[in-house]
């Protein structure tokens, strides 16, 4: 659409110089190394209560199943906000740390900012926006938008402010994303990819798809998405078209979602041959926050120091692709849609997860 073309224009076109290097796919200057630890703000809690916050606090009291009981990172988190005051206070009883009332209340308290949970998606791009006009870096929880208009205005202030932001999801980070890609070159032409995730790690569809998109590439011209519920559904199929280019013909990957014990499988299929990769489930909890949890949790604190992850491009790039699986399913009944027609204004709208702005919740 129009709309959605003259934003990119404007995070092409109106950033600074730094920025303009982030967008190119570089990364921008390492922020001088400080002493002390990285000061966290949480914003949100969920996940991060029993994920995220057993790795960076691992000398506190864990959650119910546990924690290293060693610190691995330079990161403490110091303050918490929720919009449930007395889910912020149970946390910050845990670990001893501090609650604030007000979203905006930790500016000037922490070096970096980490949302905790998907429940606060819909106005997240609200709830950072004074954090990243103040140059405090944030890891952003995904989907990262139900509407292409929230990422862009969302993107637009830290390119503004040369503020770094990640949004990713855990399989982003795991060993075999490289180690794929660096055997693509084995398979000649690819043929038919094909990806098989546990339904337990779709809670809103990105994990496993975010995954494929930084194995094959953000150059996906259509998508499709058929699911028996929008939220952890037992069931969902998605596809995207690649187009090819140059001696690689168009092709597709499937991914699909079932209820199988292992985290993913996936197989690359070419003219040359087979490349495969799976991720069985861990044996403890220990296991599971070392192999599953931390890599994602390391390139936080590299982002948090100057090293950023992603680009704001690629950030923009997944969320379209994540909002054109769900406009297939909300609006064309699971029929392929181009990558790039979703309306910048349109929103998800589901019976089974709120997506909706309440502005009041935030005062």
């Amino acid at each position: 659409m129009s709309g959605s073309r003259s934003r990119r224009s404007f995070i092409a076109k109106g950033a600074t110089a730094g920025v303009a290097s982030m967008l190119a796919g570089t990364h921008a200057e390492a922020a001088p190394a400080r002493e002390g630890r990285l000061k966290i703000g949480i914003m949100g809690l969920g996940f991060v209560e029993y994920s995220w916050a057993d790795i960076i606090e691992g000398q506190k009291p864990g959650s119910r199943r546990g924690n290293f009981g060693t610190r691995l990172l330079n990161m403490e988190i110091t303050h918490v906000w929720d919009i449930d005051p007395k889910k912020a206070e149970a946390f910050a009883n845990r670990l001893g740390i501090k609650t604030v009332k007000k979203y905006d209340k930790m500016l000037g308290k922490v070096d970096a900012l980490i949302f905790g949970d998907m429940a606060p998606v819909p106005y997240q791009h609200l709830l950072v926006k004074p954090y990243l006009e103040a140059g405090v870096p944030a890891y952003l929880s995904r989907p990262i938008a139900y509407c292409l208009r929230d990422v862009d205005d969302l993107i637009e202030t830290a390119a503004k402010h040369n503020t770094p932001i990640m949004a990713t999801a855990k399989y982003e980070h795991y060993k075999e994303v490289p180690a794929l890609k660096s055997k693509l070159k084995n398979v000649g032409k690819i043929r038919l990819v094909q990806a098989v995730g546990c339904t337990s790690d779709f809670p809103m569809h990105f994990h496993i798809q975010f995954m494929m998109l930084k194995i094959l590439g953000y150059d996906v011209k259509q998508v499709s998405m058929h699911c028996v519920s929008d939220r952890r559904s037992p069931y969902i199929h998605e596809t995207y078209f690649y187009p090819g280019d140059g001696d690689q013909e168009p092709y597709l990957c499937t991914i699909d979602g079932a209820r199988i014990q292992d985290s993913f499988h996936i197989r690359i299929f070419g003219t040359e041959g087979i490349e495969s990769a799976s991720m069985l489930r861990g044996y403890d909890w220990e296991y599971g926050l070392l192999h599953r949890y931390a890599p994602q949790v390391i390139d936080m604190q590299r982002t948090f120091e100057g090293k950023n992850y992603e680009s704001y491009d690629i950030i923009r790039k997944k969320t379209e692709v994540f909002l054109t699986a769900y406009y297939s399913y909300l609006e064309r009944g699971g029929a392929p849609v181009d990558v790039g027609t979703v309306p910048l204004d349109w929103r998800v709208k589901t019976p089974n997860f709120p997506t909706e702005i309440d502005l009041d919740k935030l005062k």
